[in-house]
């Protein structure tokens, strides 16, 4: 691969994306109520599936390409471009909705810009340098099944 790696940038993202993750695990209380945790097991779920189906060494935390990056196009990512960041964003929401703060929706609305700029980043490097990719996003949707 040819790309441009910007590394502060990239680490930016990611310490930002766990930084609002525990965030929202701090602000947000557990719940035992059996949607929500009904919510958070398929949200969890489709992340395992994500991680499970891109193999557990191919994966990359930072937004960056490795060198020998192939685009997978089963599993979950034959619905959807990054699973991984749709089971986050599914995770918070029935808690979002069951119990309404403002700090709360303050920081899922910051995970969801983060996740967006992110994913937006690691697009466009990906198709700089596979030529395929840009056949894959025509094909998929980007974050949310069927609709984005």
């Amino acid at each position: 691969m040819t790309h441009i790696k910007h590394p502060f940038a990239s680490f930016t993202l990611v310490t930002a994306q766990f930084a609002i993750i525990v965030a929202l695990l701090l602000v947000l209380p557990l719940s035992l109520n059996p949607f929500i945790l009904a919510v958070q097991i398929i949200a969890a779920a489709i992340g395992i599936w994500a991680v499970a189906t891109m193999h557990l060494g191919e994966f990359n935390i930072v937004p960056d390409p490795r060198e020998d990056t192939e685009i997978i196009t089963h599993g979950p990512y034959r619905f959807i471009r990054h699973p991984m960041y749709f089971s986050i964003l599914l995770f918070f929401i029935p808690l979002l909705v069951r119990y309404p703060d403002w700090i709360a929706i303050g920081l899922y609305t910051a995970l969801f810009l983060v996740l967006l700029i992110k994913l937006s980043y690691e697009e466009h490097l990906l198709s700089e340098n596979l030529p395929e990719y840009i056949g894959y996003q025509q094909r998929s949707k980007r974050l949310i099944p069927f609709l984005f």
